[in-house]
């Protein structure tokens, strides 16, 4: 695919999967758009990709934010027309027991990982559909294909923009524009930092790179490919859940249990 001069919009641009795909795409000649939180890691991301494509953007932006989603899609529109393609990539993880989860949290999650990418999707739709042409790609997770301990909060949100994802498949394709859907495993970034070491911790054999990821995502744009999920083994485990999945819960289960600790009386969070 040639993606030269196409405006592509990324969430989460500032470290990652976000930063690597802002890095691959504009290699390739696309006008990369970009948000974030962190201003300083946005301003980092932004220097590597101009040496690419000096027409790139990077804009700080909380996507749980409707409102501020609204204002920088506004100011994309006005300043580059059209955005060709979205990448919802933007994400929070957790790792810890959901009675021990304050509500707070589980909302925040949901904000940025499931919601955030609504809000971005709605803004760029009807521009779209009017035009019969578009992609959008959604940045899922392997804990959206296979519910996992101590992540109820996370799973929860990748879970519903798996199903979302699938829906909008449903109603775009006859509309010309295309969805996809990429699901890794575990990836080698600073994204689990602060809850990594907790159990139970991801197995090495599932574990991706930022840049494996962004090869895939690439592909799949250019193949138009509805779901990629990503290492090979975990796109056997999804598939045995699939086909047995009483039994594939109850050998899960094995593994985990050892992990359960009953909480202490009072210690659970309001």
């Amino acid at each position: 695919m040639d993606f030269r001069d196409r405006v592509i919009f990324i969430t989460g641009a500032s470290s990652g999967i976000g930063k690597q795909l802002a890095i691959d795409l504009a290699a390739r000649g696309a006008i990369v758009v970009g948000c974030g939180r962190s201003r300083e890691r946005l301003v980092e991301t932004l220097k590597e990709i101009r040496k690419s494509n000096p027409k790139s953007l990077m804009i700080a932006c909380d996507i749980g934010d409707a409102e501020q989603v609204h204002g920088m899609m506004t100011k994309v529109r006005a300043d580059f027309g059209q955005i060709d393609m979205l990448i919802n990539n933007a994400g929070i993880g957790m790792r810890q027991p959901f009675v021990d989860t304050p509500v707070a949290t589980i909302e925040a999650i949901m904000r940025t990982n499931y919601l955030g990418a609504m809000y971005c999707t709605h803004e760029v739709l009807p521009a779209m559909i009017a035009r019969g042409s578009g992609h959008i790609v959604n940045i899922s997770s392997g804990a959206g294909k296979i519910g996992t301990l101590n992540m109820a909060g996370y799973c929860a949100s990748k879970f519903a923009m798996n199903g979302w994802s699938e829906s909008l498949y449903h109603e775009l394709k006859p509309l010309g524009v295309n969805v996809s859907l990429v699901c890794p495993g575990p990836v080698g970034t600073e994204f689990d930092r602060e809850f990594r070491d907790r159990e139970p911790k991801s197995p090495p054999a599932l574990i991706v790179s930022a840049k494996a990821v962004s090869r895939q995502v690439i592909r799949a744009i250019e193949k138009n490919k509805f779901e990629v999920v990503m290492p090979r083994r975990l796109a056997i485990l999804c598939a045995l859940k699939g086909l047995v999945p009483n039994l594939f819960r109850a050998i899960a289960q094995r593994r985990f249990r050892v992990h359960v600790k009953t909480p202490a009386r009072g210690a659970i969070a309001p």
